[in-house]
C-alpha cells in the first residue's frame, strides 16, 4: 500500500506539473490573441480622434508611438512588428517597493495621411494571469484532489487485495496448521483459486490413501516375512529336542525348507513389485499351464467337503513373473478356503483373467475387513502390471438373486498391449 501511495503521489505530481505548464502556455497564447483582436478598434479609432494613447477598456491601453509610455513599457525589449512581448511580474525588492503586475504588448503599425503610426497595444498582466492567490488555490484544491483520490483509490486497492488474498491465506493457514482434512474457502472466490483448492483436495485425498496403502503394504509384508522366520525358528528348536529321531528331524527340515522356499517367493514377489514400479512400460510374458501352479499345499486348508478345482486356458502367457501369480492365487484362495465352510473353490487362468469363486458365505460387513487385509498385495500387483482386482458377492444361477459365494477377479485392464 505504501509503494502504490509513493507511485500515486509521484504521478500525480508529473500530471499536475504537466498540467500547469500546459495551462501557462494557454494563458500567454489566449492573451496575445485577446490583444490582436483589438487592431482594427484601434486604427479605427486614432483615424477618428488621434491621440498619443488611448484606453480601449479597463485592462487595455493602446499608445500610438512611445511618448506616453510608461516605466513599465520603456523596459521592455524593443518589440518587432507584428509580434508580442512581454514584462514579467516586478518582485518587491523592499519596504517602499511593492510587487508590480507585469504587462503584456503587441506591436504593430499602419499608415495614417503618408505617416506609418507605431501602435502598441499593452494589457495588464495582473488581472489577465492567475495571480499568487488563484495560484495557491489553484494548488490547493489539485493537492486535496490528489490525496482524494489515493485515499479512496488505496482503500479501493486494498479492498480488491483483501478479496484476493485472503482466500490464499486461509490456505496457507490450513496448510500450516492441518486444520481439516479437506481444504476450503470462502465462497465467491475467485476460479483459480476455486481450482487451486479442488486441486489440493485431491492431492490430499490420494496422499492419504497412498500413505495408507503404503501402511497395508508394509504390514502384509512384515507378515508374511514373520510367519516363515516363526516356522524356522520353531522347527529349529524341536530339532535340539530329539536329535536320535531321524523321523523327528526330516519332518522339522521339510517345515524349514518349505518355510524358507515360501519366504523366498515372497521376497522375489515384492522386490518384483518395486522393479516394476520403477521400471518402463516394458512387459516380458511367462507362459503358464497346469503344472506350474501347485494347488496341493491348500489341500490340507480346506474344510470336509470342500473341493479344489484348477482350470488353465490353453498357450496362456501373463505378462508378469511366475511368483507373483502364485502371489495373487494364495491371496485369492486363502480367502475363499477362510469362508467357505462346504461346496467348491475354482481357479481359473486364462491369459487376461484369474478368477477364484467360491461357494461360501460371500462379503458380509463383518468379513468385508477381512477379505481386504490380505488383498492389498493383489492391488499392488495389479497397480504395477496393469491388472485390476474386484472381489464381488455372485448369485446362484438355478435361483436368482440368492447369495451363493463370492468370486475374486483379477483381469488385465489392456488385453492387446
Amino acid at each position: 500500500m505504501r509503494t502504490f501511495a509513493l507511485v500515486a503521489l509521484v504521478s500525480s505530481f508529473f500530471v499536475f506539473f504537466a498540467f500547469s505548464i500546459r495551462l501557462v502556455w494557454q494563458e500567454e497564447a489566449q492573451m496575445e490573441e485577446h490583444l490582436k483582436s483589438f487592431k482594427g478598434v484601434a486604427e479605427q479609432f486614432y483615424k477618428l480622434s488621434p491621440k498619443s494613447s488611448l484606453a480601449l477598456s479597463e485592462h487595455v491601453t493602446v499608445y500610438y508611438g512611445e511618448a506616453d509610455f510608461t516605466d513599465q513599457l520603456q523596459r521592455i525589449t524593443p518589440i518587432p512588428v507584428d509580434s508580442v512581448n512581454r514584462l514579467r511580474y516586478e518582485f518587491r525588492i523592499s519596504d517602499d517597493q511593492f510587487l508590480h503586475a507585469g504587462i503584456v504588448a503587441y506591436h504593430f503599425a499602419f499608415e495614417y495621411q503618408g505617416k506609418l503610426i507605431q501602435t502598441y497595444i499593452t494589457i495588464s498582466s495582473f488581472n489577465m494571469d492567475l495571480w499568487d492567490d488563484s495560484w495557491d488555490g489553484l494548488m490547493l484544491i489539485s493537492t486535496l484532489l490528489m490525496i482524494f483520490l489515493i485515499v479512496v483509490l488505496r482503500f479501493t486497492l486494498k479492498r480488491v487485495v483483501d478479496q484476493i488474498m485472503s482466500p490464499i491465506t486461509e490456505l496457507s493457514s490450513q496448510l500450516r496448521n492441518h486444520q481439516s482434512e479437506q481444504f476450503y474457502i470462502p465462497p465467491h472466490s475467485v476460479d483459480e483459486l476455486a481450482q487451486l483448492t479442488a486441486h489440493l483436495n485431491s492431492y490430499s485425498t490420494m496422499k492419504d490413501r497412498l500413505a495408507k496403502q503404503e501402511l497395508m503394504f508394509a504390514k502384509y509384508a512384515s507378515h508374511e516375512l514373520k510367519t516363515p522366520i516363526a516356522i524356522i525358528l520353531s522347527a529349529a528348536e524341536l530339532q535340539a529336542m530329539k536329535p536320535q529321531d531321524s523321523d523327528f528331524q526330516a519332518k522339522q527340515r521339510e517345515r524349514i525348507l518349505i518355510a524358507v522356499k515360501g519366504m523366498r517367493n515372497t521376497v522375489e514377489a515384492l522386490l518384483n513389485i518395486v522393479k516394476q514400479e520403477n521400471a518402463s512400460t516394458e512387459r516380458s510374458f511367462t507362459p503358464i499351464d497346469a503344472s506350474s501352479i501347485d494347488l496341493e499345499k491348500y489341500q490340507a486348508m480346506l474344510a470336509d467337503g470342500v473341493t479344489l478345482s484348477l482350470d488353465v486356458a490353453p498357450n496362456t502367457q501373463v505378462n508378469m513373473p511366475l511368483t507373483l501369480v502364485e502371489m495373487v492365487l494364495k491371496n485369492y484362495i486363502e480367502n475363499a478356503i477362510r469362508f467357505t465352510p462346504s461346496g467348491e473353490i475354482a481357479v481359473t487362468i486364462s491369459s487376461d483373467t484369474i478368477s477364484v469363486s467360491d461357494t461360501g458365505c460371500g462379503i458380509t460387513s463383518k468379513s468385508k475387513t477381512e477379505h481386504g487385509l490380505g488383498l492389498i498385495i493383489v492391488e499392488r500387483i495389479g497397480k504395477s502390471y496393469g491388472w485390476t482386482s474386484t472381489l464381488n458377492n455372485r448369485t446362484d444361477q438355478t435361483a436368482k438373486h440368492v447369495q451363493s459365494g463370492c468370486v475374486a477377479l483379477f483381469v488385465r485392464e489392456n488385453p492387446t498391449a
